[in-house]
């Protein structure tokens, strides 16, 4: 009987290295599913163009809001509960104002709704639908919108007419408020001192929103075009950059330039204290650069100006700071409802506007304001505990953010920081963090 030789068994296929996820590819065209995010990003020309540029927030945050809700799978993250508590007690704070305050009322919660919303959509919905990377391309576009009408409100600084949508309105467009958000108003004129200048306001409602504005999505441009990007989109984007100076200066938006150099700080002393000393480079870089322009251009002596002579600026704001503590106290659990008039001088703000801080502590009461905080507080930590490039320049975005709460009304921005939110959700669940850029 012959032997048998015992077949060779073949070595198994050793397994598949795992797929390297492929970016999404770079487009400014929205999908059925993008549009919410791209109409207030993205599409902010265009919506500006037609004068839907304040209609546009309450539009996205209901749409947000009813996928969020008829969504059977949607999970709510446990840090968004004391947001989900705030947004239910708003209501609350109607009881104290007129039937004839309703229109604006619900307008200012549709935009807590849209934080809400935003965040926990952005947190559930799948990569392949909504990219983490197209979001924050689309926030940069929004950033260079801004920027671009920055210097178009030097160009045509007195330019205040009515917008297609007001004329299309009628007697309804001439509403203040409703003027005030659609109208075509390129930028606030001031006269401040010796000097007359004019504070770019849009594609927002104000000059002090559009430096909220620059300041929030400042780290969003940042990682689209500096971060892990080919050569040419980095040099634009440093062209982009630098472009942003003169506008930044000339603002005056004493806020904004807290704001970004409490980031520059920040970034650069977290870097440090991971032996990365590469943005401490960059912040003296940047110190320099704004040093030679403040000294090598007129645009010293406006900020110098604003630095040196704005006490009647910093007195009128004490004022309502302290008005705005004083309601509150009158009304500490439901808040006020609605802003005060006030008669400090011609033309000067209501108690609860400059500053979102004072916002919620007279509108809403102190419970108000402590569920906001509280949910903020939360958010800001666990966002800083996530190590991955976007996860991180998002957490950059909330970190300025909450810097500019007591100075910045904030409204229609926290639709933006619950986008932040939602991206800083998202990243924290991807299985192989990576090292923060």
């Amino acid at each position: 009987m012959t032997a048998t030789r015992p077949r060779a068994i073949p070595a198994a296929d050793p397994p598949a290295p795992p797929a390297t996820p492929v970016a999404p590819r770079r487009t400014l065209r929205p999908t059925r599913a993008t549009w919410p995010v791209w109409a207030i990003t993205a599409g902010m020309p265009l919506a500006f163009l037609l004068g839907v540029h304040g209609i546009v927030w309450p539009i996205v945050a209901f749409a947000l809001a009813g996928r969020v809700l008829f969504h059977r799978e949607t999970r709510y993250p446990w840090s968004t509960i004391p947001l989900m508590i705030f947004v239910c007690w708003i209501p609350l704070s109607f009881s104290m104002t007129k039937p004839s305050s309703l229109p604006i009322f619900t307008y200012r919660f549709s935009l807590f709704l849209g934080c809400l919303a935003a965040a926990v959509w952005v947190a559930n919905v799948s990569e392949e639908r909504v990219p983490t990377q197209r979001i924050v391309d689309w926030l940069a576009a929004l950033w260079i919108c801004t920027i671009a009408f920055g210097y178009l409100a030097q160009v045509m600084p007195h330019l205040d007419m009515g917008s297609p949508f007001t004329t299309l309105m009628g007697p309804i467009g001439r509403i203040n408020f409703l003027a005030r958000i659609s109208d075509w108003h390129l930028a606030d004129n001031q006269d401040f001192l010796d000097h007359a200048f004019s504070r770019p306001a849009a594609p927002w409602a104000a000059a002090n929103s559009w430096g909220a504005a620059v300041g929030i999505l400042t780290p969003f441009f940042v990682r689209s075009w500096l971060i892990d990007v080919d050569r040419r989109r980095r040099k634009i984007g440093l062209v982009l950059l630098a472009a942003s100076i003169i506008p930044i200066l000339t603002s005056a938006n004493r806020g904004l330039w807290i704001g970004l150099i409490v980031g520059l700080v920040y970034y650069a002393a977290r870097k440090a204290l991971r032996g990365r000393f590469g943005a401490l480079a960059v912040l003296f870089g940047a110190i320099g650069v704004v040093g030679i322009l403040l000294v090598a251009t007129p645009a010293g002596s406006l900020v110098q100006s604003r630095l040196g002579g704005s006490g009647d600026s910093n007195e009128a704001r004490s004022e309502l700071y302290v008005d705005s503590w004083k309601g509150a106290v009158d009304s500490p659990l439901v808040g006020n409802g609605v802003p005060r008039e006030t008669n400090y001088y011609k033309n000067s703000p209501p108690v609860g506007t400059h500053g979102l801080l004072w916002y919620l502590m007279f509108i809403h009461g102190f419970v108000g304001l402590a569920l906001f905080l509280t949910w903020l507080g939360i958010e800001t930590f666990r966002s800083g505990l996530v190590r991955t490039p976007l996860g991180w320049w998002a957490h950059l975005s909330i970190v300025i953010t909450v810097v500019e709460l007591p100075y910045y009304g904030l409204l229609p921005h926290i639709i933006v920081l619950g986008l932040a939110v939602g991206i800083a959700h998202r990243e924290s669940r991807r299985a192989v963090p990576a090292a923060a850029a």
